[in-house]
């Protein structure tokens, strides 16, 4: 039920197609549904501009407008190193349909009359090249296609190319020359979002702007900084996600582009929130914050059993058990996200050899592409392909559900990047609602809070004997696992109600002279 109107429209801004990002619905619908007038704008996907709603909050989906960017210094430099070179891999098949052309010319111009049968005393002699001029130029034609094209696979290597010795010297030139705002040469692509964006922020007036992740920050800050500039007052609330400088980036060019970037605009915000302690104790330290950003952890609404198997998949299923075709005495265990080696799917895969009977679920965001593919590849190997059931996302807000008729959840998270060691990830929480037990990988944050909370096990990251050995003891005795949710008030900690409490207060605070 909607809550009595309060003062005030937010338009919250993200970087991606809102499809999947469970915190970023959730919070646009939890700031609806506590009364905001709430307006959520993302990127269009590929079948173009759409508007729906998520509860009360309305959501817009718009195209990135195109942009010519100036040239990187390896593409400046390889157009000197191949200057014949085309610009694209398809104009090297044009012109190769050329030089057929110009053979099949060639043909008919060496026979010439001699093929003639002589029923037409009519002749077409007007414009016609003799037969060594044609020949001639089309030796050099064929010389200089061929040459181009063979540049061509080197030069459009540059277009590619993230980072090497040439990327480094162009972040540490443009660095020294323009600080922070060196991104602008590094990587322009916020600049996409801010000139596709800012006319429906301009329609939308809003009086707070909530910029989710860091891409968005510039955006936001750059329209508070004008409409400052016209004598009107918007706040801007900073959602940081992640950590930037711990990014797993393509190069170091485009991840100095990326610090720099939030550096800048930092300041411009109002208040900032993240999701976990420590990525808060680190914000602070490194933008030398005057206040810690206030935490607001990525856990999902709580289970309603009323809500139990109310929605169900395509196929009829309605939750994960269901959808695997097991009985309940089949042991399964789940792993919901994102599909990529980074998040070490590959070590629940192999960890199936070492823990009989066992069955796994993937509820993940694609369900091909080279590393999917490579899971189904290693478990047909191990000869696991039929414990392995792969399925794509479910709404956020019936996950909980979804999950709960698993066994265990694993999160098998790469340790090392910095963000893996400070995450309190999404799917931690939606197995702790789920009421399932959890084998982590020994990340710092979750394994903590794991050994804290005695919900679960600890495994060495990407070791599948470890992640079994884990599971087999969760599997031995999972009334013990369980046992920390059944405290009272336990799982409210990890609730998005409670988290929601903490925007409310911050929106209340910050458009409270609205009221």
């Amino acid at each position: 039920m909607t809550a009595v109107k309060r003062p005030g429209r937010v338009v919250m801004l993200v970087d991606n197609t809102i499809d999947g990002d469970s915190r970023v619905q959730k919070s646009a619908r939890a700031m609806a549904e506590a009364g905001w007038e709430v307006h959520l704008l993302g990127k269009a996907p590929k079948s173009g501009r759409d508007e729906y709603g998520i509860g009360p909050a309305r959501v817009l989906r718009v195209p990135l407008k195109h942009l010519i960017v100036k040239k990187t210094l390896r593409l400046r430099l390889h157009r000197l190193r191949y200057p014949l070179a085309y610009t694209a891999k398809n104009r090297i098949e044009f012109k190769q349909n050329q030089v057929e052309v110009d053979r099949a010319e060639l043909q008919v111009g060496s026979i010439g009359d001699a093929a003639r049968t002589g029923i037409s005393r009519r002749r077409s002699t007007r414009g016609r090249v003799p037969h060594g001029v044609q020949r001639v130029t089309a030796k050099v034609r064929r010389s200089f296609i061929a040459a181009r094209s063979r540049q061509t696979p080197g030069a459009l290597d540059a277009r590619v190319k993230h980072d090497g010795v040439l990327e480094d010297i162009e972040a540490r030139f443009w660095r020294a020359v323009m600080g922070d705002r060196a991104w602008r040469r590094l990587d322009p692509l916020p600049f996409r979002y801010e000139i596709s964006f800012s006319a429906e922020i301009d329609r939308l007036k809003p009086d707070l702007i909530h910029a989710h992740d860091f891409r968005m920050i510039g955006v936001a800050a750059r329209y508070v900084a004008r409409a400052r500039r016209a004598g009107r007052t918007i706040r801007l609330v900073y959602d940081a996600h992640e950590f930037v400088p711990g990014l797993n980036a393509p190069g170091k060019k485009w991840l100095a582009a990326q610090i720099g970037y939030e550096r800048e605009h930092i300041g411009y915000a109002d208040a900032i929130v993240t999701v976990s302690p420590a990525l808060a104790e680190m914000l602070e330290e490194s933008h030398g914050l005057t206040e810690r950003p206030e935490v607001t952890l990525n856990a999902p609404p709580k289970l309603v059993p009323s809500q139990r198997g109310a929605w169900a998949s395509e196929s009829g299923a309605k939750h994960v058990r269901e959808a695997c075709g097991l009985d309940d005495g089949t042991p399964l265990a789940v792993y919901c996200g994102a599909a990529g080696p980074q998040r070490g799917l590959h070590t629940i895969v192999e960890s199936l050899e070492y823990v009989p009977g066992l069955h796994a679920a993937f509820v993940i965001n694609n369900l091909d592409g080279a590393y999917v593919n490579s899971l189904r590849e290693r478990a047909e190997g191990l000869g696991v392909a039929d414990r392995i059931h792969l399925m794509p996302y479910v709404p956020y807000d019936v996950l909980v559900g979804f999950l709960s008729t698993a066994d265990v959840g694993i999160h098998p998270l790469r340790k090392g990047p910095v963000n893996h060691e400070v995450a309190l990830s999404t799917k931690f929480f939606e197995f702790m609602q789920a009421r399932l037990p959890v084998a982590v990988s020994d990340v710092k944050a979750m394994s903590d809070e794991v050994t804290r909370v005695g919900n679960g096990e600890v495994f060495r990251s990407e070791d599948s004997k470890d992640l079994a050995r884990a599971v087999g003891l969760i599997l031995k005795d999972r009334a013990r696992y369980t046992a920390p949710y059944e405290q009272p008030g336990m799982l409210d900690e990890w609730s998005w109600e409670v988290q929601t409490e903490k925007y409310v207060a911050l929106y209340e605070r910050l458009l409270k002279d609205l009221g």
